[in-house]
């Protein structure tokens, strides 16, 4: 911080201004000079801590900050980069590295809270499901009635708000619009999202079935993970299994993604929710991109779903500090 000293000095007429102002400057100049080694000592200290901080970040958490933030600390790490010469150059060096330290501090605050709006997606939340499971049968929609469809959809409406409202007393209907229905509610602070769809299965399955989707959003430097149930993988796609060491764990599912995301398997909440689910069906959880879901085929139940909030909940938890 820069602070400046003001010394009004008060002369009898008829004298000059020129000594004193003389001296001061030679004071001034003086004690900036003797002060120089530890502008610059101090300027080098902010510079690690800087070059520190821009490590902790990490090339893919900082592709996710907003551009203005990252266009304000490449500025200031610009301006402070330079090995200052003089006593005002260290003073705005000084200055600039202490604005750019602030910066990443506050970047890093926002990207491991996942309530922060850099975090949270649009308005427009992706739909969670199957994209094989995608379309109904053509056939099935043109012999429905409009009293049989405005009756289904009365159904899949409260039961998809039922079950909102059995986590939060506030759940609203986001939308309802056949196949499918989705509900909008807060658990502890943290926005979700339930999507229930009803569609013709696709793959080994050709009757109708129910898809759940459950989604909220999440830190945008948690590592990504893809998990999901041992043999779904698909033609070409492979996964490693988890191991955890509990075995009612390991044996259902395979994960894929970042190497930092074996943390988040160990995490006892998360495979306390993920047994639960499985009763119904073993469901995939991923985690990328600052949005976290869960998905599993199966009619909703109020069990499933409060699991499956236990285990997003988990993934939105910050990790351990070691």
């Amino acid at each position: 911080m820069r602070c400046r000293c003001v010394i009004e000095v008060g002369l009898a007429p008829g004298l000059s201004a020129g000594p004193p102002r003389g001296v001061l400057r030679v004071l001034w100049a003086t004690m900036y000079r003797d002060a120089l080694p530890t502008m610059i000592e101090r300027w080098r200290r902010l510079d690690v801590e800087v070059r520190e901080r821009l490590a902790r970040v990490g090339q893919r958490a900082w592709r996710c900050l907003p551009g203005e933030t990252r266009g304000r600390v490449e500025a200031l790490r610009e301006r402070g980069a330079r090995r200052p010469s003089g006593p005002d150059e260290a003073l705005s060096a000084i200055e600039a590295l202490e604005r750019c330290r602030d910066a990443i501090d506050d970047a890093l605050a926002a990207l491991d809270d996942p309530s922060h709006p850099w975090n949270l997606p649009s308005k427009e939340w992706p739909a969670v499901g199957f994209p094989w499971m995608r379309s109904l049968d053509a056939s099935l929609a043109e012999v429905s009635s409009a009293e049989d469809d405005d009756e289904a959809r009365r159904a899949l409406a409260e039961r998809v708000l039922h079950i909102g409202r059995a986590l939060d007393p506030g759940a609203v209907l986001d939308a309802v619009h056949l196949p499918g229905a989705r509900a909008r509610f807060r658990v502890a602070g943290a926005p979700m999202v339930l999507d229930v769809w009803s569609a013709q299965g696709g793959g080994f399955w050709s009757g109708p079935r129910v898809e759940v989707g459950l989604l909220t959003s999440a830190r945008r430097s948690a590592p990504r993970l893809v998990l999901r149930p041992d043999g779904a993988a698909g033609p070409g796609r492979s996964g490693r299994s988890a191991v955890t060491g509990n075995p009612e764990f390991d044996g259902r599912f395979v994960w894929e993604g970042e190497p930092g995301a074996t943390a988040t398997l160990q995490r006892p909440e998360l495979q306390r929710g993920l047994r639960v689910v499985s009763l119904d069906d073993v469901p995939t959880l991923t985690l990328d991109d600052g949005l976290a879901s869960l998905r599993w085929t199966f009619a909703p139940t109020a069990r499933s779903v409060s699991a499956a909030v236990a285990v997003l909940a988990s993934v939105r938890d910050r990790p351990p500090r070691g």
